[in-house]
């Protein structure tokens, strides 16, 4: 197994992931937002074994910890930092990006018992100001993907399958279920196992 390490390109700064480089024929699931509760997420996650990273937003977390915080405690998922309300980071002053970041990862510390150390930036989007401010609030890595889950599709960057080492995104939405299956049978199809992403991101 080649394990990729979330070396900073400076000490100041954190790496940016867009997919894993392994020769095993491995895929990673992340789910962000957490901006509807599909009252089937946590049994979906559970039987299926995936352990995907959340990378959640305290606006919709907040007053629906226990949802989360089930769906953590049972299913071997991984809470990941994404802002508290998901802005659009890039061009922003230093604190406003760091008070996103640290205070998304001190509140789910305090109220899901579980810090985050991997950061989604909002839309994907970033600059240098970023990666330096997620450095400071403690996280190893800004986590990217390389293909998507919309409407139950499966969407590639490249190509017209899930290739090993790929990180998918998709989203806690009206089409959680069909998405998260959607997923489930392009990973078996492509004869790719679901695995825990921060096992990669040492």
């Amino acid at each position: 197994m080649v394990q990729q390490k979330a070396e900073p390109v400076a000490n100041s700064m954190v790496p940016v992931v867009r997919r894993i480089q392994t020769d095993k024929p491995y895929v990673f699931i992340t789910m962000d937002d957490g901006a509807i509760k599909d009252p089937d997420a946590q049994k979906l996650i559970q039987a299926s074994g995936t352990h995907p990273v959340l990378f959640l937003n305290q606006k919709y977390v907040k007053g629906h910890e226990a949802y989360f915080k089930a769906i953590l405690d049972s299913s071997g998922a991984t809470l990941g930092d994404h802002t508290i309300d998901h802005p659009d980071l890039r061009g922003k002053p230093f604190e406003f990006q760091r008070k996103e970041i640290c205070d998304d990862a001190d509140d789910f510390q305090r109220e899901l018992g579980q810090r985050p150390s991997l950061f989604r930036p909002p839309f994907g989007v970033y600059d240098q100001t970023t990666l330096r401010a997620a450095a400071t609030c403690g996280m190893r890595a800004a986590v990217l993907w390389s293909a998507s889950v919309n409407d139950g599709n499966v969407q590639f960057q490249v190509g017209d399958k899930l290739r090993p080492g790929d990180i998918v995104l998709m989203h806690f939405r009206k089409t959680f279920t069909e998405d998260y299956n959607a997923f489930l049978a392009q990973a078996k199809k492509d004869g790719l196992t679901p695995v825990p992403l921060p096992d990669f991101l040492g």
